[in-house]
């Protein structure tokens, strides 16, 4: 899509660990899209962030003199409520270098759409590079997860990732059984692959990279394609992947009511959980045991647009956001009146 924005566009954000989604749209119409590498601070630091969505917006907005009706953001980056308003001031300060005048901003968690798109009780799990869990069962909201790797992210890409590349070592230094992870780490770690010895090969390519966050993540493809293979290591790790996401589900669950007895809908997203069949089969398994969901619906990129628009939405009715903020780390500036046209 190459429709330039009109005045009376908004701007919509949603990234997480490994990647950033932008759109312009007015009323329900996206006019264009651009997408770049993540812009969470803790993935690849401030300035990195900031000059990918400087680029972002660059792309979007060719009309630098008019201000943006608002602008929401639904990103992984906002792990805490601090967080939200920290992520927010960087989006004003990308929006400032590339020209256009100071907007109203939303951010919240990357979960929170996903949460308003099912009617009745529903449950979220979100594996990419990183976890995020939540559930909503009436006035009952619970969230865990979701604050980043050094502190939770089990079972994301980044912790299978990690594990996947230890079991490698462990199997080149003689501390662990021999599996197929050292070959593709060899392969993985190409761009050294001038180096002859492994680990040295792999030491020069995670800790020579100010990315380090997303491209050890980049490894967990690795990880799950070895383990579709038939390799025993990997298949343990994919296996312990799953336990650890079901019992993010369990846990939120547990913690709005919803019981083997509830009719709700489970909701899954994330890159490793919607594409990895085997990954997805093991995580199925393990919730249908203990907590059999009505419906389980995977979330596609092209329901993304409609999600923003509806948390834009959300965000324009007087008191109707206080139930997410109350829930969910969520940043919110006073909307945008809709007399000045903000529902075009």
């Amino acid at each position: 899509m190459t429709r330039p924005p009109q005045p009376s566009a908004w701007l919509l954000l949603e990234g997480g660990g490994s990647r950033t989604w932008a759109a312009t749209a007015t009323g329900d119409t996206v006019l264009a899209i651009a997408e770049g590498p993540s812009t969470n601070p803790r993935s690849v630091g401030e300035d990195h962030a900031v000059h990918t969505l400087v680029g972002l917006f660059d792309r979007l907005w060719d009309s630098p003199g008019t201000a943006p009706l608002g602008i929401v953001a639904a990103h992984g980056a906002a792990s805490t409520g601090a967080a939200a308003g920290d992520f927010a001031a960087l989006v004003r300060r990308a929006l400032a270098r590339s020209g256009p005048p100071a907007a109203p901003v939303l951010v919240t968690n990357d979960i929170a759409p996903l949460l308003l798109a099912a009617e009745g009780p529903v449950c979220v799990g979100i594996c990419g590079t990183g976890t995020g869990f939540a559930a909503r069962n009436g006035e009952r909201w619970a969230r865990a997860s979701g604050l980043e790797w050094l502190l939770s992210d089990e079972g994301g890409g980044h912790d299978l990732a990690t594990a996947g590349l230890r079991a490698a070592i462990r199997s080149l230094d003689g501390r662990g059984p021999a599996t197929t992870l050292t070959g593709l780490a060899r392969q993985w770690c190409s761009d050294a692959s001038g180096i002859g010895d492994l680990g040295e090969a792999l030491f020069f390519h995670v800790y020579d990279t100010p990315d380090t966050k997303p491209l050890v993540a980049s490894f967990a493809r690795h990880v799950l394609d070895a383990a579709e293979a038939g390799d025993g290591v990997a298949g343990r790790l994919v296996e312990n992947a799953a336990a650890e996401l079901a019992g993010g589900v369990a846990a939120v669950c547990r913690a709005t009511g919803i019981s083997a007895h509830t009719a709700y809908t489970l909701m899954l997203s994330g890159s490793l959980l919607t594409e990895s069949a085997l990954l997805r089969r093991h995580f199925l398994t393990r919730v249908q045991e203990q907590l059999p969901p009505i419906a389980v619906l995977r979330r596609t990129p092209r329901e993304r647009p409609q999600e923003l628009l509806s948390l834009r939405d959300l965000w324009l009715k007087p008191g109707d956001l206080s139930s997410l903020a109350a829930a969910l780390p969520t940043h919110a500036d006073p909307a945008p009146a809709a007399s000045e046209g903000a529902l075009p």
